[in-house]
């Protein structure tokens, strides 16, 4: 079963080494953008197998699937802009203190 997934065709392209992956933590954020790689987020897409109503429970656009929920969607929107500017900030923030640990580590030597 796990071999007729397209996530998992997708998976062998793009992993091509095993390692740990430094852009997930315990963060809401960090499980969504996982599952969302993973192709396995619980979108209203998936309904239509169903013959059941795909469209957002959130704004009503008629089919909920990856692109929507994490661009389009107009009720995610602010709560999306306010992430992505805290996240572009703490990334900053991680970068310039490790590149200053670094130069720190190489003056010692």
């Amino acid at each position: 079963e796990l071999e007729k997934r397209t996530s998992t065709h997708i998976y062998r392209i793009f992993k091509t080494e095993i390692k740990v992956e430094q852009c997930y933590d315990n963060r809401l954020e960090s499980k969504i953008l996982f599952q969302a790689r993973a192709n396995t987020l619980e979108l209203n897409k998936r309904k239509r197998y169903k013959q059941e109503d795909p469209k957002c429970e959130l704004c009503g656009y008629k089919e909920e699937n990856l692109i929507h929920f994490l661009i389009e969607c107009k009720e995610l929107e602010e709560s999306r802009n306010k992430e992505l500017i805290k996240n572009v900030k703490m990334r900053i923030k991680n970068l310039w203190q490790e590149r200053y640990f670094l130069k720190k580590m190489k003056l010692k030597k």
